[in-house]
């Protein structure tokens, strides 16, 4: 089965670091991105990334606050990735930085993600029928799962930060 993001709400990554580090995780990357969110009702995203050396498109589905990528593709640059949101029907895009740091664990990803410079978040990528003891490995089973993307969650703190297409 596909790999799903589960998304957890903490205070700091003081504990998760500590856990990841005595667990032998890897790390495997550092990126800081800027994420344009299609705006609309419902939490499947649509959106383009704009990374320090790529664009891309991203699709994502999300069913009981899991979210699986149906659509990934590189793009030829922010205007390209503007009409393909426009394209869609967009009017609005919302706008998401996220910075993180992401390490290889049991055959997924253990993501420490700093959303709009306030916003800590630990996202675990892996097969549903995983989640469940990931979760308990790295102590995150009475933290608070979002199950809206980071765009929904910052518009109800009313932080969200968009711009018209």
């Amino acid at each position: 089965m596909k790999p799903q993001e589960k998304k957890y709400l903490v205070d700091s990554f003081t504990t998760i670091q500590k856990i990841l580090k005595e667990k032998g995780a890897k790390k495997k990357k550092e990126i800081i991105s800027i994420h344009y969110y299609g705006q609309h009702e419902g939490n499947d995203v649509e959106k383009f990334v704009e990374y320090a050396d790529r664009y891309e498109v991203h699709t994502l589905k999300e069913e009981d606050g899991r979210f699986t990528l149906t659509e990934h593709k590189t793009i030829k640059d922010k205007d390209a990735g503007l009409a393909w949101l426009k394209e869609k029907g967009y009017t609005t895009a919302n706008i998401v930085k996220m910075a993180y740091t992401e390490y290889e664990y049991k055959n997924g990803t253990v993501g420490l993600y700093i959303i709009d410079d306030f916003l800590h978040s630990v996202i675990l990528y892996y097969s549903p029928s995983q989640h469940k003891s990931i979760e308990k490995e790295f102590g995150l089973q009475k933290t608070e799962v979002m199950t809206v993307p980071y765009n929904k969650y910052l518009e109800r703190l009313g932080k969200l930060h968009s711009m018209q297409l």
